[in-house]
């Protein structure tokens, strides 16, 4: 998928590089025993390739009740336009309509798209969605912000909003395990942690988790698996797997050109799924969706290639688990949403949502 303002993004996070200090990754006080990187975060953790910042336990910016004014209309648009991702969160469907600048939302995934709601139309080229199923954490992504959703009196209200979250946050998961939102910045190499109160619905930033070597690089999205998180970097055309509570590099696998412009990967059974936007020089013609059992083969360009099973001619973007079933958005002019089965490895019921 191209972007409107991926040139600019790029600029705008080297220049945040610069402005922050986040080359130089710690500095010692001479009034105390505590590291701070040159902007003053305080560095609780850092590795050979990773930094974690304390953000003492920042409180989200209050939304006034007298300007929750959101009446969740009915969805203006007939059709969908690049589609990011679809989730089940919290007893409804979301779909994020990314170029609509817009989240819908429906109690049925039956719903002919036109009925479906409007969460917020408050954003620009929005990616992605998380839920405890108490908040809705939505990436504003243009506007490099989180915004905090509730549900009050029948209706999704913006009660809270964290401001400059990184450059361009792409991609969003609620970790159950943690207790946590994992929000991650696409262009500067950073993991934003985000907690609900406990008993309240007031969301706090606690950390900043920072891996250096994809400072400036852009990376789509994240997988959480276990006890590690996989990467697809674009810029650096490899695949990252990184320490889950510590982003410590661990592993990497580089990948071919032809594959470089990854969106996410998956592992799925035995197999690892990978969405292709583009190829290293963003050629979208190149899109595609692959798998492999082995990610050292991909520096060989060994991969199956199972986009021809989509019959889609878009560009493969997330893919999510809900329902006992898989779902990928595909934005393309018609079929831009995917479901399909995989039993012992094998992909089964492909068919379109939408």
């Amino acid at each position: 998928m191209s972007f409107r303002k991926l040139a600019g993004a790029f600029m705008s996070a080297m220049i945040c590089a610069c402005l922050l200090g986040i080359n130089a990754y710690a500095d010692e006080s001479t009034e105390s025993d505590i590291l701070t990187d040159a902007s003053g975060r305080k560095i609780v953790e850092a590795t050979d390739t990773s930094v974690i910042y304390d953000m003492g336990h920042l409180m989200a910016d209050q939304i006034s009740e007298k300007n929750q004014r959101y009446n969740n209309r009915n969805n203006p648009y007939s059709s969908l336009k690049a589609p990011t991702q679809i989730v089940y969160e919290g007893g409804y469907y979301f779909i994020v309509d990314c170029y609509h600048d817009q989240v819908l939302y429906s109690a049925n995934l039956k719903t002919n798209i036109k009925d479906w709601q409007v969460m917020t139309n408050d954003v620009e080229l929005p990616h992605a969605i998380a839920s405890d199923g108490s908040v809705y954490l939505v990436t504003d992504t243009e506007n490099n912000r989180i915004l905090v959703f509730e549900r009050k009196n029948g209706r999704f209200q913006n009660t809270q909003k964290f401001e400059n979250i990184g450059v361009r946050p792409h991609y969003i998961k609620y970790d159950a395990e943690t207790n946590s939102f994992y929000v991650w910045s696409s262009m500067t190499g950073e993991m934003y942690i985000m907690r609900r109160d406990e008993g309240a619905n007031t969301v706090f930033l606690d950390e900043v988790r920072f891996i250096k070597e994809l400072m400036g690089l852009y990376v789509r999205s994240f997988t959480i698996s276990g006890n590690q998180i996989l990467f697809p970097a674009v810029g650096s055309s490899s695949i990252i797997i990184a320490d889950k509570n510590t982003l410590e590099v661990l592993k990497r696998f580089p990948v071919t050109p032809q594959i470089s412009g990854m969106v996410q990967v998956m592992p799925i059974g035995s197999y690892f799924y990978i969405t292709v936007s583009t190829d290293a020089n963003y050629n979208q013609s190149k899109a595609t969706i692959i798998r492999t059992n082995d990610l050292a083969s991909l520096a060989d360009g060994i991969y199956e290639n199972i986009y021809p099973k989509f019959q889609s001619k878009g560009i493969p973007y997330y893919i999510e688990y809900m329902n006992n079933m898989y779902y990928i958005t595909c934005p393309s002019d018609k079929k831009s949403v995917w479901r399909f089965n995989i039993v012992n490895d094998a992909i089964t019921n492909v068919s379109t949502v939408y």
